[in-house]
């Protein structure tokens, strides 16, 4: 009798752990979940996280879609002002460069083979022209000036250089700038004196996709700042050598005047075999000119870089020797690490070299 009866106490404690794992194992699970889910959450969080910035960029591109601007708005207030826009546009006054005003700024020069005297081969790409509608018509596109450059602003000030491309290239920035075409008029935002005028920082937008920030004086672009020019293809309706130029630095009557850098990018496969072109000066600047010392570094459609000195006067380099080649062409730039090895140009060239493009009513 007492086997029998430890046999049934035993079944009724396996019963026991039996109801009580069927209780315990579900809310073990349930932990178990609710631990993933929180993981999971947290991790996609992160990645939205980073997104962010892009995704306001793209949201704002879809805001107003019902509205029209009428081409040059009027201003609103005296921080979204356009200057000049009582005067009737010159269908002239765009920047436009001569050959000779491309020659040292980014154009692809001969090959600096020592100064020997071998034959040299040029080539001169046409000044970025205004932009021109290919499949959108952009008179007809929405933009509210004041926000987008007040949003421009804010990247520029947390030094965005991706969120600044971003925009520009958005339809109602490119809309924008193009309601300024054949003028050099511009939109700003930013600090302003009594009278309404830029003075102080603040950001402008030019047309040709053309932008600056930084100081301003009395209404004009002086002290520092950074102005770039996007070449859009979209826009133009070709291909461009150039995609990008920038210039930073120091700024005097609305012109680069001071120490100042240029960088630009190209479109590869526009590259011309055994060219070299100029990607980087850093030096001195005149009235847009250049005027001083230059340090500068060239590229190749292969990607070779090599590095130049070179001294400029009054929008002219300097030669470095009374060299020429079988074609005319004259030292200008001299290797920084081969003294036998130099840049060349053709004389007829070597004149009204500066920021190319550049819009500004001081120009000369």
């Amino acid at each position: 009798m007492k086997k029998l009866y430890d046999e049934d106490e035993d079944e009724n404690k396996g019963a026991e752990r039996a109801k009580i794992l069927v209780t315990v194992i579900p809310f073990v699970l349930v932990i178990i979940i609710l631990a993933i889910t929180l993981i999971s959450n947290i991790g996609k969080k992160g990645k939205e996280d980073s997104d962010n910035l892009q995704q306001s960029i793209m949201d704002y591109a879809d805001e107003n879609k019902e509205s029209k601007a009428p081409e040059g708005e009027a201003p609103v207030n005296s921080s979204s002002v356009v200057t000049d826009k009582e005067k009737e546009p010159e269908k002239t006054q765009q920047p436009q460069e001569t050959p000779g005003s491309q020659e040292g700024n980014g154009q692809p020069q001969p090959e600096g083979e020592s100064g020997q005297g071998d034959e040299t081969q040029t080539f001169t790409p046409s000044p970025t022209p205004s932009p021109k509608p290919v499949n959108k018509d952009y008179s007809k596109i929405t933009y509210h000036k004041e926000e987008q450059l007040k949003d421009m602003m804010a990247y520029w000030e947390d030094s965005n250089q991706k969120a600044i491309d971003d925009l520009a290239f958005l339809d109602h920035y490119i809309a924008m700038s193009w309601s300024l075409k054949g003028t050099s008029d511009f939109y700003y935002y930013g600090d302003s004196d009594s009278s309404g005028k830029p003075n102080g920082k603040g950001v402008a937008v030019y047309a040709d996709n053309q932008y600056y920030y930084g100081d301003w004086k009395g209404g004009v672009r002086s002290g520092s700042g950074t102005w770039i020019h996007y070449h859009m293809p979209s826009i133009s309706g070709s291909d461009q050598l150039y995609t990008y130029h920038q210039y930073t630095g120091n700024w005097a009557n609305d012109l680069p005047d001071g120490e100042g850098s240029e960088h630009y990018d190209f479109n590869t496969p526009l590259m011309e075999k055994n060219k070299y072109y100029i990607a980087n000066l850093i030096g001195s600047y005149s009235g847009a000119m250049v005027h001083g010392d230059f340090y500068m570094t060239s590229t190749t459609a292969d990607g070779q870089y090599l590095e130049w000195n070179a001294k400029a006067e009054k929008g002219a380099w300097i030669y470095q020797s009374e060299n020429k080649d079988k074609k005319g062409n004259r030292t200008v730039y001299v290797d920084a690490n081969n003294p036998d090895n130099y840049f060349w140009m053709q004389p007829k060239d070597n004149q009204n070299i500066r920021v190319r493009c550049l819009i500004s009513k001081n120009l000369p």
